[in-house]
């Protein structure tokens, strides 16, 4: 799993934590699966140089509150999950959170955050992040010893 979906994934565990979390996009489009759920993605979309030692990675997320069915009256309805948990968890980080699985700390951009309710059956978040990633350093051999030739003459 990259890093990226994992942070994405603590933070929705995080603000909903007795929901349960897809990330299969097999098997979110197949349906199989049983609501209430959170159905999550990420794709990156560019990375470019940020310092000597790091690069920055923007990507998209996408998180799909699916709604669970109860019975009111004799009917079945949706329940709405509600998305202040979320709002409320993202506005107390000031945009920034901190995975907890392998500490990636991404931030998100406020104007990019979107939700869309327009669906009975689900609640549609999106939103752009952005993290940095150290360039691995190139092992070199250290020396050791010295070797010193004296020349006396």
């Amino acid at each position: 799993m990259d890093r990226a979906l994992s942070c994405i994934i603590d933070l929705v565990n995080e603000a909903y934590p007795n929901l349960a979390i897809l990330d299969s996009l097999d098997v979110w489009l197949a349906g199989k699966f049983q609501p209430p759920v959170a159905f999550i993605q990420t794709q990156e979309v560019t990375e470019k140089g940020n310092t000597l030692t790091s690069y920055k990675v923007i990507s998209d997320a996408g998180i799909v509150l699916h709604h669970p069915k109860v019975k009111v009256g004799g009917h079945e309805v949706y329940e709405p999950i509600s998305t202040e948990s979320l709002r409320q968890l993202l506005r107390r980080e000031r945009y920034s959170y901190r995975g907890k699985t392998d500490g990636l700390f991404i931030n998100i951009d406020s104007t990019t955050f979107r939700v869309r309710t327009d669906k009975k059956d689900r609640t549609e978040i999106t939103f752009r992040f952005e993290y940095t990633v150290p360039i691995p350093k190139a092992t070199v051999e250290k020396i050791n010893t010295f070797e010193v030739e004296e020349d006396w003459s």
